[in-house]
Formats: C-alpha cells, structure tokens, sequence
C-alpha cells in the first residue's frame, strides 16, 4: 500500500473486494440502480451487473496492492463465459455468468423525483470490441507473475488463441466505445488501444508458454490496431481524437499515456494531454469524458475521469498537479469514504453508488504517483 493517501487507499480496496461475487469471481460495476448521474437527465442506468471492462481496472488496482485471489478467481468466471459462448462476448454478465435482463422500468419515482427507475441493461446488446483486449490484459499476471501459482498451459493457450481469433474478427468493426453511445457506432480510439495492449499482452503469454504461433499473431494484430490509433491523431490539435474521423476529445485517450502507448516522456504524449486537459478540464472541479452526447450533456465529473487525468500527470512527471488533483477528488466521497460515479462542481455525489470506477481510479493513480516520489510521503 503506498505512503500517500493511504487510509483512502484502504478504503477503497475494502470497497472493491465487497463488489466482487466469490462464489464465481464476477465484480459488480455498483450495487445499485437508477441513481441519476445529473438531475432529471433520465441518465438513470442498473450498474447491479459485471462489465468486463470495469473488471479490467478493478482486477489491475488489486494487482497493484499485491491482492491476487480476486484475478484467479476471475480467470475461472472468464473460462466459463467463454465456453458458453460461440463467437461473441457481451459487455457485461449477471454475477452468475448468465445473460443480463432485458432493460425494465418500473412505475416507481427514484431518487429527487428523477426517472426512470430501471432494472435490466439494454448494454448487452451492444458492441463492445475493447473487452478482449481487457481481458487478456487483465489475465496476464497469471503467466508472468512468479507470486502465482495458477499457471495452465493448456486453458491459457486455448483462452489467449479464442481472444486473439476474436480481435482479429473485430479489428475492422466499428463498436459502441467506452460510453457506450447507443446510436452510433465508430471506430474508437479507445478500443483500439485495448486491441493493441490485449495483443502486447498476448505477445508476452506466447513467449511465456512457449508458443510462436500465438506470439507471432498477436504482434501482427498489435500493428493493426496501431495504425487505426494513428489515424485518430488530430494533426492541427497535437491530439488523438474519440475515434477515427472525429473532432470530438475522449478523457479516455488519456490512457494511450498511462498505459504506454505513447511514451511518457515524449513530447506527443505531452501535447496530447495538454489538448484534452484545455477542453475536457476546468478550474471549477470538473473533469468531462467528452462534451457531446447523444443522451443530453454530460455536464457532472465521471470521477474515475479525473483519476486518469492525475495518474497521466503524474506518468509525464507532473508531481504536484497530480497530488492536487488527487486531494480535490477525495472531497467527492462521502463522510464514510464512498465515491458515488459522478460530482457536480461544488463536489456533490451523483450516479450509482458506490461505483468501483471510481475507487479503482483512485487506487491507480496514487499506486502510479507514488512510483514517481524518490520517498514516500507522510500525510
């Protein structure tokens, strides 16, 4: 556990551990539903579920304090979505690995009078290429790790090649992103970093088993993937745009920083968040995943947002920003240390509660700011 911020650290480990189910190792984006991420939005969602990509972030803060029981019970919940399906996995599961209801509303007011009040999540029917990319990403400590004992040549080849087989079946389709945009599918930057993270990922499993075949197949696919990263990079901005075309900032591109796509100590990684930070930031407390929307304007912080922003200030070497922003972000939890999704600008809580998002944020982003002190720091 690091020096800084370390009670809140606790807490958040505390709170990610109760999202996860044990019996079959699913976690839990919220325990709650149809709390509103802004005042009479209708932006009401049921988080009650297992999104892959949630779990990604969540598996890697534990990895980051050292806890490992959560990934190797994940791995068995993995193997077993797999085997149940044919060709395609779904964004999120129910905690028992079965298909997520269809989306209900019930005739009831929710919180401040704001509907609807939904059961079910209609996100399953959606396109979402970056979860095998995050998946093999997430599964990668298993194989490398030397703390792990849970090694299996035969289940590890046979995942690594079924995820491989679909990112190249997808490399070409265009899919709902990150926030999930309903009506528009595009080819998302976002998505392909997680194709070309899940490949590096698999590059490192094939030479770890032995296998050249996969090794071999997954750096090809990296280069693919990389060149439609490119082709989302604004020449005039110095920044890499949602998606391929676009004009339009992603706080989500923040992570072709943190997760080394772009090296930290360049000068596009630094022009890049110098771009996104004028658009996307403000002095007010707000931190936007982007500023249009097909829903209605997401005008409140996504916190975990923000926590991106301090962990990819702290990669560039921006030490103090990355620690202020870290301290704002903690006035957005409760009197029990709880962050909700989202805060308005005066810090107040919105959205499902607790939300993983955004205890994972924090977790990485003080795990990556305290690799860059020279000596820990006490509060």
């Amino acid at each position: 556990i690091p020096y800084i911020f370390q009670e809140e650290v606790i807490r958040s480990a505390l709170v990610l551990k109760l999202h996860q189910y044990e019996d079959t190792g699913a976690v839990i984006a919220a325990g709650s539903t149809s709390l509103p991420e802004i005042d009479q939005a209708h932006r009401n969602w049921d988080y009650r579920y297992c999104w892959m990509r949630d779990t990604y972030y969540t598996l890697n803060a534990f990895n980051n304090i050292g806890h490992f029981e959560e990934l190797e019970k994940y791995f068995d919940f993995i193997r077993n979505v797999i085997l149940n399906e044919k060709n395609q996995i779904k964004p999120m599961y129910t905690i028992s690995g079965d298909r997520v209801p269809d989306e209900k509303i019930l005739m009831l007011e929710g919180f401040m009078k704001n509907k609807p009040v939904r059961i079910g999540n209609n996100a399953t029917y959606q396109v979402q290429n970056d979860v095998y990319g995050q998946i093999l990403v997430s599964l990668l400590p298993l194989f490398i790790d030397s703390r792990l004992n849970y090694f299996d040549t035969a289940k590890s080849k046979f995942i690594t090649s079924w995820l491989l087989e679909r990112i190249e079946e997808n490399m070409d389709i265009p899919d709902s992103g990150p926030w999930e945009f309903g009506t528009t599918n595009q080819f998302h930057c976002y998505t392909y970093l997680f194709h070309w993270a899940g490949c590096m990922a698999a590059v490192k499993i094939g030479e770890t088993i032995r296998d050249r075949d996969i090794s071999d197949k997954a750096l090809g696919l990296s280069l693919r993937a990389k060149k439609y990263i490119e082709k989302c990079y604004n020449t005039s901005s110095k920044a890499y745009m949602q998606s391929v075309g676009s004009s339009h900032y992603d706080a989500s591109n923040l992570q072709l920083i943190t997760m080394n796509y772009l090296n930290p100590d360049g000068g596009r990684a630094i022009r890049h968040l110098k771009a996104t930070e004028k658009v996307l930031f403000s002095e007010e407390n707000i931190f936007l995943r982007y500023k249009h929307d097909d829903l209605g304007n997401a005008r409140n912080t996504f916190i975990i947002c923000g926590f991106w922003y301090a962990e990819a200030l702290a990669a560039i070497g921006m030490i103090d920003k990355a620690f202020s922003v870290i301290e704002t972000l903690n006035k957005t939890a409760n009197h029990l240390g709880l962050f909700s999704e989202d805060a308005d600008k005066d810090l107040g809580q919105w959205g499902n509660f607790p939300q993983t998002y955004s205890h994972v944020g924090l977790v990485n982003a003080v795990y990556r700011l305290s690799k860059k002190l020279d000596k820990p720091i006490f509060l």
